[in-house]
């Protein structure tokens, strides 16, 4: 299957245009994070940007970048509250003269694919990752995703994953890789900043990190990454710290539960911890010497950019998502690589790359960091992304 090509940088919208972009919370994420790098962009452009959702610790950020937030109650997947937030959108729309409705999550897109074709606006869909399907209802819940005017792929593999399932949407999926901000991930941290993170973590001198990033559910991969701990060090791994940074995921709370009994049940109470959301995360990137992003198939993963910005290897599940974010020596050669691809849930073979990772020498190890930061500050870049999301509001109104 042929990919559709990504976006080319062209020119945004000629007039001032309102967006108003649909998500459902503003707490930490890649789709939070698009949303809010995408509204700062419009600011800086001279248009309007309007994020609905139901709150979160990003608006403060997204109101700083001079971008209105407005509550509704976008999270619920309740039919009846999903109906009343159909008329709240066509109020809000109307009311503030918005051009372009730009969803970013299936429940919120439901009321504003209605709210955008009750009054005439464009829509457009961001695809952030991989959904379910395990039947007919879930494949026409998912569905609404691919009916933009304008359906933006985080991925290549996201855009071949959409095709698939929807063909009918093929004319209107581009792909609009993730972006990354190179100031803010830096490989030129300040020490002061990385000391006092590791310090935070309680981490003695000298003792490897190693960095799972992400909201804890069984999707993000931890308790593989639990288990491939012993065996890493039995494969000749360095004894090391497992910080997971991020949430809990809020209806997962059993699953989190169920990792802190494995932690001990494996004698790994003072070499897992659970440090919860990192504000600081190029401090919390630099800190550690590698990163794992052993997600199952879902999106264009932020985090394995970021880290590899940072200049520090990452470790992905081996799925198209993975395979663009980070090259694998088997395939890129080990002069080009800038980190590993393992299978998804299996920590047999996630402890044996992260032996082979401390056995590379030091200057192996910083010229693979070093790879994977100028590829990404290059490639996918915060600029990139906005330019490209401007372009695609552009060719729309």
């Amino acid at each position: 299957m042929t990919t559709p090509p990504a976006t080319p940088a062209e020119a945004g919208p000629k007039r001032p245009i309102s967006v108003l972009q649909l998500i459902p919370r503003l707490e930490a994420g890649g789709a939070e994070l698009g949303a809010l790098q995408v509204a700062a962009r419009l600011v800086s452009d001279g248009h309007r940007a309007l994020v609905a959702s139901q709150g979160g610790r990003m608006v403060a950020p997204l109101e700083s970048a001079g971008a209105r937030h407005v509550k509704l109650p976008l999270a619920s997947k309740n039919p009846f509250a999903m109906l009343f937030n159909i008329a709240r959108i066509v109020r809000l729309v109307r009311r503030e003269h918005i051009d372009i409705i730009h969803a970013r999550s299936r429940a919120p897109a439901w009321s504003g694919f209605a709210a955008a074709r009750l009054t005439g606006l464009r829509f457009v869909t961001t695809y952030h990752s991989d959904y379910h399907a395990n039947g007919p209802v879930k494949r026409f819940y998912n569905s609404v995703m691919a009916r933009g005017d304008r359906v933006i792929a985080v991925g290549g593999a996201i855009a071949e994953s959409i095709i698939r399932h929807y063909p009918w949407a093929k004319p209107r999926v581009v792909v609009i890789h993730r972006g990354v901000d190179p100031q803010r991930f830096d490989p030129a941290i300040d020490p002061a900043r990385v000391h006092a993170m590791r310090q935070r973590w309680r981490i003695a001198e000298g003792v490897p990190v190693v960095l799972l990033a992400g909201r804890v559910s069984p999707r993000k991969g931890h308790e593989a990454a639990v288990r491939a701990m012993p065996l890493a060090r039995q494969a000749g791994a360095p004894r090391f710290v497992l910080i997971c940074a991020g949430d809990d995921h809020q209806d997962k709370s059993g699953y989190r539960a169920g990792l802190d009994g494995l932690v001990r049940a494996l004698g790994l109470s003072g070499e897992v911890r659970f440090v919860g959301h990192l504000d600081d995360m190029p401090a919390a990137y630099a800190a550690a010497q590698l990163l794992l992003n052993v997600s199952s198939a879902e999106g264009f993963a932020r985090v394995a950019l970021e880290s590899q910005a940072m200049a520090v290897p990452v470790v992905t599940a081996d799925h198209g998502p993975g395979r663009e974010a980070v090259l694998d020596a088997a395939v890129a050669g080990e002069g080009d690589a800038t980190g590993f691809w393992v299978p998804f849930d299996d920590p047999a073979a996630l402890a044996r790359v992260i032996a082979r990772f401390f056995a590379m020498p030091p200057a192996e190890r910083r010229a693979m960091g070093e790879r994977g930061s100028q590829r990404v500050r290059s490639t996918f870049t915060i600029e990139g992304l906005t330019s490209r999301t401007l372009a695609v509001y552009g060719a729309l109104v």
